[in-house]
């Protein structure tokens, strides 16, 4: 696979998507971003660095925790490119 960091994950086959989200998820569940563009914080908060962008259609593998912030949206933990992050529930939703 070519290093093309404008290469949006939806344009990937099965075993490259594997490959740069880290792999299948244990639990066999994945986070889809649904409602737009959303980022891939390092933490729980909005307001903190963040690894990437997950596209509207695009899914990740889910790693079974969630964390609520001050306003009482719930953050799921997700593998992205080889790293752990987090994203929002308000732009994502679980399947599988």
């Amino acid at each position: 696979m070519e290093n093309n960091e404008n290469m949006k994950i939806n344009e990937l086959s099965i075993e490259e998507m594997e490959e740069v989200s880290g792999g299948k998820s244990s639990s066999g569940r994945r986070v889809k971003a649904v409602s737009g563009d959303t980022y891939v914080r390092k933490h729980p908060d909005k307001d903190t660095a963040d690894y990437g962008v997950l596209y509207r259609g695009d899914s990740v593998p889910y790693l079974e925790e969630k964390r609520w912030d001050d306003r009482d949206v719930v953050w799921y933990k997700v593998s992205f490119h080889g790293h752990k992050g987090w994203v929002s529930s308000k732009y994502t939703k679980i399947i599988g």
